[in-house]
């Protein structure tokens, strides 16, 4: 079973997992993930990492301009039409 919620904190965890620099916070989610210099490998991670979590898949939707508040709201939306 997936969860359902995408935190804060969900959101932190996985941009630091892919290589985002500390410090990472509400204040960067609305940074590209170019702005967070995170390169195509990253955002494959994390979008593995979303399948994985959430069941989402959003690797073709992720560019590099997505900001992190996107990519929750992606999620979000895919989880709530289940």
């Amino acid at each position: 079973m997936t969860d359902t919620q995408f935190s804060d904190s969900d959101l932190a965890t996985l941009l630091l997992a892919v290589g985002a620099e500390p410090p990472v916070g509400p204040g960067v989610f609305e940074d590209s993930f170019r702005d967070l210099d995170l390169d195509s490998l990253a955002r494959t991670e994390i979008a593995a990492r979303v399948v994985e979590r959430w069941g989402v898949d959003v690797e073709e939707r992720l560019t590099p301009e997505t900001t992190p508040t996107q990519l929750r709201l992606m999620v979000e939306g895919e989880v709530a039409a289940r």
